[in-house]
């Protein structure tokens, strides 16, 4: 199969591709469940396929996820379908599936931001910076100083004008910002994770949102019975152009950190505290578990990261954040050309699903180089 052909350009779509392999799936395997999540509060489903080679539950787990930026949710699905086509079903694959680890695999965590391109949910919540949130109070340590600083500048609360004059005027107050503060300064307040503006980037809400408490319960039933969980969570956007970074925020030399260099290491993709490209942030959904599971239980969580246009250069950076802070302002306080603002949209949706062909291949290309060798590993440990 075409593997341009799993790429699609419709929420609909690709629910419509993933669930289609629910048959094959309960026919080939000795365990599969289906399990369709319904989030209160408008928060649309989220579908999940949990199967294994045996009844019993192994002892290690697979996790894939997808969706949780929304229209990064395209490339996610594109990627889970085609692990399930190529080397769940099809026994020509000479990949040896290994038989001592089971798979879950969660398909559009945010199905609002899934079907309007956006990353965020139907309350401008960042999910991935509110998976640590647990109480309906926000803790003290989850002020971010920094951004509430150069917050006018994150959220112009103004109605967004041409595209070309707002670009211009942007790269002025960017290099400002950046000369007075710092370039890691502004990074770092910008995509840790903010609690105190609602309608700001990055933001994290108050407290845990209607799919994060769903997922609580859930993962807490379903993971009960595993000592070693590998958690792979597929996004888009940042790094270089049409590369893969592989990043994770566990302490360094902890038990995790450690788990993650015996399975990734000598990729060489590997970011963590120290690493140039490294940002750090709060809430994140491969940090989730080892706050809802017992402390005796091996994780291995990554977060696969599919560079688009390149973000990591001085003009990636301003672009991007252009993009960001312009996209968001538009939908909360317009813009005086409806065709400015589909052009903000339009490159929005490209900067985390691109079109280009050069892209969607070699993102394949760089997933499954590592994917069915990481798994591997994995099963051996």
């Amino acid at each position: 199969m075409d593997v341009l052909s799993y790429y699609l350009e419709t929420y609909e779509a690709c629910r419509k591709a993933f669930l289609s392999y629910k048959k094959q799936l309960k026919a080939k395997f000795s365990r599969f469940e289906y399990d369709r999540l319904e989030i209160p509060k408008d928060g649309g489903e989220v579908d999940i396929f949990y199967l294994g080679e045996k009844k019993k539950s192994a002892k290690r787990l697979v996790i894939m996820s997808s969706g949780i930026h929304g229209v990064e949710g395209y490339a996610g699905s594109a990627f889970q379908r085609r692990w399930i086509e190529e080397f769940l079903l099809d026994d020509k694959n000479p990949y040896q599936l290994p038989k001592n680890s089971d798979f879950l695999i969660l398909h559009g965590i945010n199905a609002f931001g899934f079907k309007n391109f956006l990353r965020v949910n139907e309350r401008n919540v960042d999910l991935n910076r509110n998976f640590a949130l647990k109480r309906e109070k926000l803790h003290k340590k989850f002020k971010n100083k920094n951004y509430r600083k150069i917050q006018s500048f994150l959220n112009p609360a103004s109605e967004f004008g041409g595209f070309f004059f707002e670009y211009i005027f942007f790269i002025i107050r960017f290099i400002g910002v950046v000369l007075r503060f710092g370039a890691k300064y502004v990074l770092d307040a910008a995509v840790n994770g903010q609690y105190e503006f609602p309608k700001g980037i990055y933001y994290g809400g108050r407290k845990p949102e209607p799919v994060v408490r769903t997922l609580r319960k859930y993962f807490k039933k379903v993971l009960k019975p595993y000592d070693r969980i590998l958690i792979l969570d597929f996004h888009t956007g940042y790094g270089a152009k049409n590369g893969i970074s592989l990043m994770q925020n566990a302490e360094k030399g902890s038990r995790e950190d450690k788990n993650l260099k015996r399975v990734f290491g000598d990729f060489g993709l590997l970011l963590n505290e120290g690493e140039e490209d490294f940002y750090r942030t709060s809430g994140d959904f491969t940090d989730f578990f080892g706050k809802i599971l017992a402390k005796e239980k091996d994780l291995f969580p990554i977060t696969v990261e599919l560079g688009t246009f390149g973000n990591l250069s001085f003009r990636g950076a301003i672009r991007g954040s252009f993009l960001m802070i312009s996209e968001n302002r538009i939908r909360f306080f317009g813009a005086r050309s409806e065709s400015e603002a589909e052009r903000v949209k339009e490159e929005f949706k490209e900067m985390f699903y691109p079109s280009r062909e050069d892209w969607r291949l070699a993102a394949m290309d760089h997933v499954f180089g590592i994917l069915p060798e990481t798994i591997t590993r994995f099963s051996k440990l």
